[in-house]
């Protein structure tokens, strides 16, 4: 019973956020593959759903590794293709344009008392591919802390807080996280939870997101 009021106390902050708010849903496959004991491989496919799931938003195809340095230590770099829905003004009509992001990570992860906290920073390019014209979009520098707490039972719920800064201008974006992974074995987990966003620019908190990732390691 203490276990289950835990996992309910980590999901009420986004939870409790999200009155009276559009509903999103970001759902996706991710595989994952050991090359060595420190090297592995990761493709992630993902169809993200807006407008209260009437609306597909975007399509995302990514491919990236990690290497591990140690058990606490790890630097990864993807790239992800992403065909996302925006409005052309010529045509006046909607349309899905590609857009390229790259971008790298250095995670460090310790385990205090019945704990475990991740620290990632992560550097995001992105350009886009308009008409034929490749330009540079945005680049972002992301600040990111999660707190899970792992048990004996199958379930490890974590919260986070991930914080954007664009580059050479300022912060503008603050996400909130809660999120459950269900081990299904030891290849298949179910990965499900939510997030909200705080934009500074803006004086209400953003819609909520809701997350569905199947995880597949070979």
């Amino acid at each position: 019973m203490k276990k289950i009021i835990f996992l309910a106390a980590l999901m009420l902050p986004v939870l409790g956020l999200a009155q009276d708010k559009t509903t999103n849903l970001w759902t996706g496959l991710s595989l994952s593959k050991s090359i060595t004991k420190k090297i592995s491989l990761e493709a992630d496919a993902q169809w993200r759903l807006t407008n209260n799931l009437k609306t597909a938003g975007a399509y995302i195809g990514e491919l990236g590794f990690a290497y591990k340095f140690n058990k606490h230590l790890e630097v990864s770099g993807y790239y992800r293709f992403i065909s996302r829905r925006k409005y052309d003004k010529g045509d006046q009509e909607w349309v899905y344009k590609p857009y390229h992001r790259f971008y790298a990570n250095l995670n460090y992860d310790r385990k205090i008392g019945f704990l475990k906290f991740d620290y990632r920073l992560r550097y995001q390019n992105q350009f886009k591919d308009d008409n034929g014209n490749f330009e540079n979009d945005k680049s972002y520098l992301r600040n990111k802390l999660e707190v899970a707490y792992p048990n004996k039972t199958k379930f490890t719920p974590a919260i986070s807080a991930d914080l954007f800064y664009r580059m050479g201008e300022k912060f503008d974006e603050l996400r909130y996280k809660a999120e459950v992974n269900y081990k299904i074995n030891k290849k298949h987990t179910l990965s499900a939870g939510g997030f909200i966003s705080h934009e500074f620019d803006k004086a209400t908190t953003n819609n909520l997101t809701l997350l569905l990732t199947y995880k597949v390691k070979f």
